[in-house]
């Protein structure tokens, strides 16, 4: 009789979890337009209110069970009964946050409750736990039921499913079904809980079992087989073990509250990292955009030099760090340009002396403006010296050869290539063989002649065609931009010398 009783008080359990998992599912989905609420109504009123009327019902028939079911042979022995009630209502004192659900060690001392006592105490203190917790927490309306009904529901059932166990079980098998038992109701409590939550307040059930319930899964299976070792030692030694049993929990909560704060904190971290990155593209744009409206090529012309950069330093085997630095100076490589005049900026004509210098100050104006932007060191440093000559001819600094930062003698090649070859520079446009034979003719004395082969033989891949494929994707490059972002923030390391 018992067993079909559990059985049938399971199967109701389980019919009750589905629901709220059913009923937190429709909560997912889009809520409707608020202008369709009629005026005054609180929104999901009714729901709270059915909510809470099941709940109530479904407490007062829990209790009543408890109550029916209750012998003196299940609070006794009194020393035993005090040890899992401390243990019950002491762990709470090692409450764990997980966003937004709460972690505990009543849980444990509950499956002991009902594995070694029987479910009338387990359910009462279950219930006793969930009181505890309301007042520290002031927990109060549906949540206050939900949690009291949790917390008597699985202590009640799991103890008839236990003891009907029990009588049945040879040596060692109780303990297999206390282990079971605790992994079945953890799952079932965390339904109950979380789909909760989610009817009332919205959001995604499958993404907050992902997010709370699936890491602390092996730590739950390490509690399980904790708790059914308690179990099988105190059938075993005796009494004492709990004693033990209860040390072990206590360090088993701290070990998994460092867990979870470690995993809060990494989660902070990762979206603020997200937020800058954001952020920087954002200004990225802003900044390019802003050129682009003096200079409708400019914009064009950043992303081409951006792409063959990035593709070139690739292929001449720096590292992640430096190809990101890379990318980021040819987005930015003509930022100083922004303090020249229209007539030199947009302007096609010859230049006079006074009008050349100006424009051979841009690569400092540009680096200096880069430098008052935290990580942007090496990035500064490249675009101060993309205009240097490997023969020392170049400016701001006549640098020469490998004075040259490699990062700086990159740009200079995808630059000079994307000049030779577009139809908005200041150039007559070349097709592409004849700007790669351009290249390898100032290799060696205004380029770095092994970079021009490199960039030749694998950026290129043979592009000899008079019709050359332009890229200059500004929104593609932002992309790029942005998946590369992280590596700025590491240390930096330089990639293999280049002779």
């Amino acid at each position: 009789m018992v067993v079909w009783l559990a059985l049938i008080v399971w199967l109701g359990l389980v019919t009750w979890a589905l629901s709220v998992v059913r009923a937190a599912a429709v909560a997912d989905a889009p809520a409707p337009p608020p202008e369709r609420a009629p005026s005054g109504r609180v929104p999901y009123a009714g729901r709270r209110r059915a909510t809470a009327v099941t709940q109530g019902v479904l407490l007062i028939g829990v209790l009543a069970a408890a109550a029916y079911l209750s012998g003196e042979n299940q609070w006794e022995p009194l020393p035993l009964v005090g040890l899992i009630a401390l243990l019950v209502l002491g762990s709470d004192i090692l409450v764990l946050d997980a966003k937004r659900f709460r972690i505990g060690g009543s849980f444990t001392g509950l499956v002991l409750a009902m594995a070694l006592l029987g479910p009338a105490p387990a359910a009462f203190l279950g219930l006793a736990s969930a009181l505890v917790d309301a007042l520290r927490r002031k927990v109060r309306g549906t949540y206050l039921l939900n949690n009291l009904l949790t917390y008597t529901t699985f202590p009640l059932v799991g103890g008839i499913v236990l003891h009907a166990v029990h009588e049945e079980s040879m040596e060692g098998g109780y303990a297999i079904a206390v282990f079971t038992v605790f992994l079945v109701a953890n799952l079932l409590n965390f339904l109950m809980i979380a789909g909760h939550t989610r009817i009332l307040r919205g959001g995604s059930l499958l993404e907050m079992f992902r997010g709370v319930f699936v890491p602390v899964l092996p730590w739950e299976i390490a509690s399980a087989v904790m708790t059914a070792m308690a179990v099988y030692g105190f059938e075993a030694l005796g009494p004492w073990i709990i004693g033990l049993f209860a040390l072990a929990l206590g360090v088993y909560q701290l070990l998994l509250r460092a867990l979870l704060e470690g995993q809060a904190h990494s989660e902070e971290i990762e979206r603020r990292t997200n937020q800058l990155d954001v952020r920087h593209e954002g200004m990225l744009g802003l900044l390019l955009e802003t050129l682009a409206l003096r200079d409708p090529s400019a914009a064009r012309h950043a992303a081409a030099v951006a792409h063959y950069a990035h593709q070139l330093a690739r292929a001449a085997g720096l590292s992640e760090r430096e190809q990101a630095v890379v990318h980021t100076a040819g987005l930015l490589h003509d930022l100083g340009k922004e303090a020249l005049p229209d007539h030199i900026l947009i302007g096609r004509s010859e230049l006079h002396p006074a009008e050349l210098r100006l424009i051979k100050r841009h690569p400092a104006d540009g680096a200096r403006l880069l430098l008052r932007v935290e990580g942007m060191g090496e990035v500064a440093a490249a675009v101060l010296a993309h205009h240097e000559r490997i023969d020392g001819k170049g400016y701001p600094d006549g640098l020469a050869g490998d004075s040259i930062p490699m990062t700086a003698r990159i740009l200079a090649v995808a630059e000079v290539y994307d000049v030779l070859t577009s139809p908005d520079s200041y150039r007559i446009q070349m097709p592409a063989h004849e700007a790669e034979d351009e290249l390898r003719n100032v290799a060696g004395s205004q380029l770095d002649g092994r970079l021009v082969w490199l960039f030749a033989t694998q950026v290129l891949r043979g592009r000899h065609s008079d019709h050359l494929e332009h890229i200059a994707d500004l929104e593609a490059e932002l992309q790029v931009q942005r998946a590369v972002r992280g590596a700025l923030d590491g240390p930096f390391v330089l990639g293999p010398p280049m002779r």
